[in-house]
């Protein structure tokens, strides 16, 4: 597998793990109300799902976008982490794994162009060849 394909699959695995933590957030119990446990869902409604389904829509830009993947995967390591920060008292911290993955998916891309490259030919003329000929 091609590093340019490790560095897509660690994108993608930061978004579907980024749907998981709304999934987890919107219908995990973590409330009580009157003395039974509720989830976000049951207390606001689906409305609830827009505002924490942002880090993975964030997250999805440089795995939707052909250009400027590395640089992309950065912003979005970079942003996730400020918005972990920010919101690291109630739900943020269960985005932690999704700004790693697209962090490593920005050092692959990165990588990428380099050590996918074709190997230079042999027959360049700086080679200096012995063999039955001679030099």
């Amino acid at each position: 597998m091609t590093v340019a394909g490790q560095a897509r699959l660690w994108q993608w695995a930061a978004v579907v793990y980024g749907v998981c933590a709304v999934l987890f957030i919107a219908y995990f119990p973590t409330v009580v109300v009157q003395g039974q446990q509720a989830s976000m869902i049951q207390l606001w409604g689906p409305s609830v799902i827009v505002p924490v389904s942002i880090p993975v829509l964030v997250t999805a830009v440089p795995a939707l976008l052909p250009w400027r993947k590395s640089l992309l995967a950065w912003i979005v390591a970079g942003l996730l982490g400020v918005f972990i920060l920010i919101t690291a008292l109630s739900f943020g911290l269960l985005y932690i794994p999704s700004a790693v993955f697209s962090a490593v998916a920005g050092y692959l891309h990165h990588r990428a162009p380099v050590e996918d490259a074709p190997p230079p030919p042999d027959d360049w003329p700086g080679i200096v060849r012995h063999g039955p000929s001679g030099p």
